[in-house]
């Protein structure tokens, strides 16, 4: 038996809550962008800025994965592609927490 056989339980039961969790995440994403942006139309700095287009960004990225669930045949929106989102928004927070 492997360390990570256990895991292999949770996987099944992450892969049936895919879609309504991808949903849910959705909906925090355009939220938290709603509140960035309207911060950011507020006090406009350089680091709301970043923010706010960080979690655009994260919006965007499960806007795709939604279509992904429901358009695509296939998996267009695949793993390299999330990797460079997650980048992306990283680097933006990132920008965002050692601003002056």
């Amino acid at each position: 038996m492997a360390p990570w056989d256990p895991l292999k339980m949770l996987i099944g039961s992450a892969e049936t809550l895919s879609a309504p969790i991808i949903w849910i995440v959705l909906i925090l994403s355009i939220a938290l962008f709603a509140i960035s942006f309207l911060a950011y139309n507020k006090n406009k700095t350089k680091k709301l800025l970043f923010v706010c287009i960080a979690f655009f960004l994260f919006a965007v990225k499960f806007v795709l994965m939604a279509l992904d669930l429901y358009v695509s045949p296939g998996k267009f929106f695949s793993v390299p592609i999330g990797n460079v989102f997650d980048l992306a928004i990283m680097l933006l927070l990132f920008a965002a927490i050692f601003r002056k």
